[in-house]
């Protein structure tokens, strides 16, 4: 009986991590620099274009690391990626193209530069079979540096993205 328990309870521990993944499209984020609104031709800043890409790169890091989520390869929808962004906009378009990619769920992010000092990172995640939010969450950052736009991801992983699993 023991024996037969015992088996039991570990066949259940063995599968237990693959299921519990959720499989996450990690998308690119989106940018606005409001120093940029009125001009003709805007110019983003490559510094920012750099840090937009670490901070998405870093999520992406964060997620793999926690066990609890697979993240999906986007790479092969970029024109649909192109056509569809800035998501910020699009009201969840991106669920469909993360459901075709075989998400559960479609993470996009935000970086609102107000200036030089003062930016807000947002993050969205939805639910790609039905399109709904499942969670919104934003960090006021006080800096243009990586260590601020770093320290403001792992501040919304650690204790936005991550809340229930505190709970628990």
């Amino acid at each position: 009986m023991m024996q037969r328990f015992l088996f039991a309870f570990l066949a259940v521990l063995m599968v237990t991590p693959a299921a519990a993944n959720t499989k996450a499209a990690v998308f690119p984020f989106d940018f606005h620099d409001a120093q940029q609104d009125g001009e003709m031709f805007p110019q983003n800043d490559p510094e920012d274009m750099r840090r937009l890409q670490l901070v998405a790169d870093e999520l992406k890091s964060l997620m793999q690391k926690d066990g609890r989520y697979q993240v999906v390869d986007l790479s092969s929808r970029a024109k649909e990626i192109e056509a569809a962004s800035p998501f910020y906009k699009c009201d969840g378009c991106e669920a469909p193209i993360a459901k075709d990619a075989g998400a559960d769920i479609a993470v996009t992010g935000y970086v609102d530069k107000l200036s030089s000092a003062s930016l807000n990172l947002q993050i969205i995640v939805r639910d790609t079979a039905t399109g709904k939010l499942t969670k919104t969450m934003s960090a006021a950052i006080s800096g243009n540096t990586d260590d601020m736009w770093l320290r403001g991801v792992r501040y919304l992983w650690k204790n936005r993205f991550n809340a229930e699993a505190k709970e628990k």
